[in-house]
């Protein structure tokens, strides 16, 4: 009546078929994983370059911003050294000046 050994062969192929597949989309899902597990590290990597890089960026501003402040401030007070400096000499120089000519006066005679 019934071939037990067809049915069997049968029932072989198709339990075999069966696993064959499940065993192929599970495959592709892991290399699917793996894939995105890839890209997302990538990304990961990406940001952490793109952070890095910004803070760089930033901290050179910032010394720059620091040092032309720095800079500034010393031109500022050597300006300013340098102005007083030439105002004691300007003094300086006036009041010889002023004395010269108040000993040139002195020195020539008054007629009235």
């Amino acid at each position: 009546m019934f071939d037990y050994e067809e049915l069997k062969n049968q029932l072989k192929a198709e339990i075999r078929a069966e696993l064959e597949s499940e065993l192929e989309s599970e495959q592709d899902v892991k290399i699917r994983e793996d894939e995105d597990t890839r890209q997302k590290q990538s990304n990961k990597q990406i940001n952490y370059n793109i952070l890095t890089q910004k803070q760089y960026q930033g901290q050179n501003s910032k010394q720059k911003t620091e040092s032309e402040a720095e800079s500034d401030a010393e031109s500022d007070s050597t300006n300013v050294t340098v102005n007083a400096a030439e105002n004691v000499a300007k003094n300086k120089a006036k009041q010889e000046n002023e004395a010269i000519v108040k000993a040139e006066s002195d020195k020539k005679p008054k007629y009235f």
